[in-house]
């Protein structure tokens, strides 16, 4: 198929109508959307990525001074400082200089998603069910970074956070405090719809 593409290119015929040069690699493929700009390899080697210079690139530097993040509790169970004003801040900041940008209309979506997670707890829902919903935060966090409506650091945090969640305790007073502080530095920093 590539011998018939090339012979067809240097005859001065254009190749598919829907091929594009990826922007990373520069090789042609077929996007599976017409706003893809990175083809699925370089797409896939940038979400999955480890902490490490990588991280700095893409903005999540502030991530190698907590090298066990999401931690939130301190040696006696108490919530961590940080998580609601110097970890919560950098995220905001982060997602405010992302591309694709940050709306809030989307980072309401996952707020509001936990939110109703964190009523149906309180209401007597059995965790081991909420912890079900609160698992669909990350293929709706991927699914919306592939077709990049998020960020990629946006996907970082929601699959780190909810990769953590493993009891009530860790979801009520780390999760959702952890993301509400940041919802409310995110005030500032990232655009409207």
């Amino acid at each position: 198929m590539p011998d018939i593409r090339n012979a067809m290119q240097k005859a001065g015929l254009p190749g598919s109508p829907a091929e594009r040069k990826c922007e990373r690699c520069g090789k042609l493929f077929v996007p599976r959307e017409a706003h893809y700009k990175v083809c699925s390899e370089c797409f896939g080697k940038e979400s999955s990525r480890a902490r490490g210079p990588q991280f700095a690139a893409r903005g999540l530097g502030f991530l190698r001074d907590y090298p066990d993040y999401p931690a939130y509790f301190d040696d006696t169970g108490v919530l961590r400082c940080d998580y609601l004003t110097k970890l919560a801040k950098e995220w905001a900041r982060t997602f405010g200089a992302a591309k694709p940008k940050l709306t809030t209309h989307q980072l309401r979506a996952f707020y509001q998603h936990v939110k109703r997670q964190q009523a149906a707890v309180k209401n007597g829902r059995p965790f081991r069910e909420v912890l079900v919903e609160i698992c669909k935060l990350k293929p709706f966090a991927r699914e919306r970074a592939e077709k990049e409506t998020i960020p990629a650091e946006f996907e970082e945090f929601v699959s780190l956070n909810v990769d953590k969640v493993k009891d009530q305790k860790t979801f009520l007073e780390g999760f959702v405090e952890h993301f509400q502080a940041i919802v409310a530095y995110c005030a500032g920093t990232i655009q409207k719809r």
